[in-house]
């Protein structure tokens, strides 16, 4: 079955985000807030369309990173004694 890993090594599976799109209908239809049960239905979906998107994938995406900027480098300053000169 196909799979997706994450950075820290974790597989997720289409399988793992049916799961709790299941968990999460059995949410909404277990509120009595109807609000709440849409919410829980979007959320829901989005689980299914992650779920598709495992499987459809030939191969996992590419991790974005942005480029690191460089800092300036600030040259140390010589202390000087007022009382020197």
């Amino acid at each position: 079955m196909p799979g997706c890993e994450l950075e820290s090594g974790t597989m997720v599976s289409p399988a793992f985000y049916r799961q709790e799109a299941a968990r999460c209908r059995a949410l909404a239809a277990g509120t009595h807030d109807p609000e709440a049960a849409e919410r829980w239905l979007r959320i829901a979906s989005d689980y299914e369309t992650l779920a598709a998107a495992i499987e459809n994938q030939t191969a996992p995406p590419p991790v974005m990173r942005a480029p690191m900027q460089q800092q300036p480098v600030q040259q140390p300053q010589s202390k000087t004694d007022p009382d020197d000169t």
